[in-house]
């Protein structure tokens, strides 16, 4: 004996008592729905991802918050001129970024990575963010995708 519970007919559900056209306009207008649904996951993951460097800059800010030192008098009255010049060890972010990237697509993280990897940077928490800020900031880069960067 087959218990009607079980069975199609025998559900209270509404899609089993629509018929079979109204259920495949209704499948086709969810799948025109599912480009939409995309671009829309895809700005929220790059929002995350922007509020996730937000929150890993601030949290480097406040642990090195806590172990500034105070400056001398004499360091007060040093030009900032005289102390950013000739102070920067090797090459600039720019220069070392536009040499792990060419021509296929990267990401920031996989830059950072990269730098790392190959010595060009010791590695931080907020690298990531120094990445994405040098490639949106010099025309060097161009922006392919969300998160996807060539060199120019």
């Amino acid at each position: 004996m087959i218990d009607m519970s079980k069975t199609t007919a025998g559900t209270r559900h509404p899609l089993a008592q629509a018929p079979l056209d109204e259920l495949a306009a209704e499948l086709g207008r969810r799948r025109a729905a599912l480009p939409k649904l995309l671009v829309r996951r895809e700005k929220l993951i790059e929002d995350l991802e922007r509020i996730e460097s937000q929150i890993i800059a601030l949290q480097q800010l406040e642990s090195q918050s806590s172990t500034i030192k105070p400056r001398s008098a004499s360091f007060r009255s040093t030009s900032l001129a005289s102390l950013t010049k000739g102070t920067r060890r090797g090459p600039s972010m720019t220069a070392r970024i536009a040499k792990i990237l060419g021509s296929t697509p990267m990401r920031p993280i996989e830059i950072a990575e990269e730098l790392v990897k190959q010595g060009l940077h010791p590695g931080n928490k907020s690298l990531q963010v120094q990445v994405s800020s040098t490639l949106s900031k010099h025309d060097e880069f161009t922006r392919l995708a969300r998160g996807q960067w060539i060199r120019s």
